[in-house]
């Protein structure tokens, strides 16, 4: 039997190759950034002293997320800030005293850094709820401190809605209590809250090369 040329069999080897990436899961995922929608989408947190309860929320909170919803078991990462002067409490004359004890002078947003996410399911499906724990860096003035959250996801309608919450202590971003109803001083206890729309974000356009 005829021995194939050289050129013939590299040639083969090279279709044999294309065939075999392009089988189904092993082609790279298909991240997808998505864009917080202010005006839709709050966070907040919440103290308390021995007579009152005390909420601030911000509903202006920016950032977006990086995410493959046909598969949560890929990496995940993302930014969340919030403008300190935006969160606001339901009794006006307190919104001064969280921004100062937040130091918005000097720290002027709380940003959170997501290094990674553990899901109770591989995907996403629409109107299903998926637990996750959501691990990265939360930077309250200016001090950076590992936080994670328990979390919903959820897509509906071509949207990511994600809602979450955590535990988090005062003293360990070095904010000062928050003297304010009777003079009593806040807890050091505080849960940190989120509920977030998220929108797909429009794709890039590939760089033109410049003309001649």
């Amino acid at each position: 039997m005829p021995a194939w040329p050289r050129s013939s069999r590299v040639l083969a080897c090279l279709v044999a190759w294309l065939l075999i990436i392009a089988l189904p899961g092993t082609l790279p995922a298909e991240m997808q950034r998505w864009e917080i929608v202010p005006g839709k989408s709050r966070v907040s947190f919440e103290t308390s002293n021995t007579w009152s309860t005390i909420v601030g929320t911000s509903e202006s909170p920016m950032g977006q997320v990086e995410l493959d919803v046909a598969d949560l078991k890929q990496p995940a990462k993302g930014t969340v800030t919030v403008t300190v002067n935006t969160l606001r409490s339901w009794r006006g004359s307190w919104n001064k005293d969280i921004w100062k004890a937040l130091d918005a002078p000097h720290h002027p947003e709380i940003s959170y850094r997501i290094e990674r996410v553990e899901s109770s399911f591989p995907s996403l499906t629409e109107n299903v709820d998926v637990t996750l724990s959501i691990h990265g860096v939360l930077t309250i003035r200016g001090v950076e401190r590992s936080a994670s959250f328990m979390s919903r996801l959820r897509q509906r309608q071509g949207t990511l809605w994600a809602r979450g919450e955590t535990y988090l202590r005062a003293s360990d971003f070095d904010v000062p209590p928050i003297r304010s109803f009777l003079f009593y001083d806040t807890k050091d206890r505080i849960v940190a809250s989120f509920d977030l729309i998220l929108n797909r974000g429009q794709a890039q356009a590939p760089a033109q090369a410049p003309t001649k």
